[in-house]
């Protein structure tokens, strides 16, 4: 059998973005302490060459404001430049793999909700706004990308420019699941955290529904990144604790950064031209090791739509070649995230859940053909007011579930679409959406 590392290129997709000077500023003194007021061009100039910069964060400083990380994609015209050429068939068999395929990518779809009372980086705003562009993208390219979840907490006071550290505070990752399922028949099955960022909240939401994390980025912190106010001291994105070796592991119910016992598969995933966990020679050269040892395994890297992406994907790729040729054994492969998965870990292949739906009167049945992925099936609802809400079902123990409609939840005449989505052991998906036009008799199904 071949000895294989699977690429996994995990994009955090949020669309375009636009950073005026003043916000570069901002971040200067939020990340490193430092203060230049009313920052010019012919400053920022300055400061990239190193002049007026304390000597202990000189380096950290340039390298924070060098004109490739300070070169945003502002508009979608911008975007679409590059992401034409990112899915056109000649670039991507530029980077082929040891089969023959081109490069691929996994775009993890970010909305930009509940951010209402400030946009200064003028954000693609709104549900499916993102999805819907790539989504289109793929089709007319016809690629084989996938589209899964990426998810920023909502910040305390909405704006678009933050984040936070927790799900907990609002239920705008309900309203994205739910509007997903009913609106664009899709219930994502991998997910990739906003910021980096998990925790107990995010842990034990993301067991009950999501299969496939590419979270991890377990490498200790080293000094340049303790230089760096804002992310210093796992703040945001800590991963310190975490596995550090390429792969998957099982997080433990308490701790998502410790080995456990949960269900999901939680992959290492390291940035690509980033300040902070970024991939390296060190970092290939591990993930050979591992597989020449015998240990399938998969090297996955992150970065974002918004910047420029294709020279750090040519770096990348030079490096893995460089270095693969000191495994001549090892043989690369270009993957989904899903099929990664399931590869190095062998899960064995089973048929996508089928969902038995009926009605007695205003009680909704439903009962599964085999085991589903979590404790119960996403189960959501459209209202005739145009709300979007998710709730649970009442458990019968086995594979059987139920809910009530009346004046205590809802009465089912108020509703124009219900969904019901899960996954399965083996990552597929399936999803119900049954309509109000038909008395809920009858209903739309997909499988993916």
């Amino acid at each position: 059998m071949d000895k294989i590392l699977y690429i996994v290129h995990c994009v955090d997709t949020e669309g375009p973005l636009y950073e005026s000077l003043d916000a570069t500023s901002e971040r200067l003194e939020k990340t490193f302490g430092l203060t230049y007021q009313d920052l010019t061009p012919e400053k920022l100039s300055e400061l990239q060459k190193g002049q007026d910069i304390p000597e202990h964060l000189k380096q950290d400083v340039m390298n924070f404001l060098s004109p490739e990380r300070l070169k945003y994609k502002t508009t979608w015209s911008e975007v679409t430049e590059m992401v034409d050429e990112l899915m056109d068939s000649s670039w991507r068999a530029r980077y082929k793999d040891d089969y023959g395929q081109g490069y691929q990518f996994n775009w993890f779809i970010l909305d930009h909700v509940g951010f209402e009372n400030a946009n200064p980086r003028r954000r693609a705003l709104g549900y499916h706004s993102i999805y819907e562009y790539y989504q289109e993208k793929i089709r007319l390219k016809r690629v084989e990308d996938k589209l899964y979840w990426h998810y920023h907490s909502t910040p305390f006071f909405y704006e678009a420019h933050k984040t936070s550290n927790n799900f907990s505070f609002s239920n705008h990752h309900l309203q994205v699941l739910s509007r997903r399922i009913i609106d664009k028949l899709d219930f994502p099955v991998a997910y990739r955290p906003g910021a980096h960022t998990e925790r107990v909240d995010i842990n034990l939401f993301l067991e009950q529904w999501i299969p496939f994390d590419y979270g991890n980025q377990g490498m200790p912190e080293k000094e340049e990144d303790k230089k760096q106010k804002d992310i210093s001291g796992g703040r945001y994105g800590d991963w310190r604790r975490a596995p550090s070796e390429w792969g998957v592991y099982h997080p433990d119910f308490y701790d998502y950064q410790k080995t456990g016992n949960m269900k999901r598969y939680l992959a290492r995933c390291l940035n690509l031209g980033s300040r902070l966990r970024e991939i390296n020679d060190e970092e290939i050269k591990k993930a050979f090791e591992q597989v020449n040892n015998g240990k399938n395994t998969i090297l996955s890297i992150t970065n974002h739509d918004e910047r420029e992406m294709r020279s750090d994907i040519h770096h990348f790729m030079n490096r893995v070649r460089e270095i693969q040729k000191q495994y001549p054994d090892v043989k690369i492969k270009h993957s989904n995230a899903v099929d990664a998965v399931r590869s190095i870990e062998s899960l064995n292949y089973e048929p996508p859940t089928n969902l038995d739906i009926t009605f007695d009167k205003n009680k909704i049945q439903i009962t599964a053909d085999k085991a589903i992925w979590g404790p119960q099936p996403y189960f959501c609802f459209k209202t005739k007011d145009k709300r979007y809400i998710h709730e649970n079902l009442d458990y019968h123990g086995g594979l059987e579930w139920s809910y009530v409609f009346d004046d205590d939840t809802i009465n089912l005449n108020q509703i124009e679409k219900l969904g019901v989505a899960t996954h399965d052991n083996y990552g597929n998906t399936s999803i119900y959406l049954l309509s109000d036009n038909d008395s809920f008799r009858t209903c739309i199904k997909k499988f993916q």
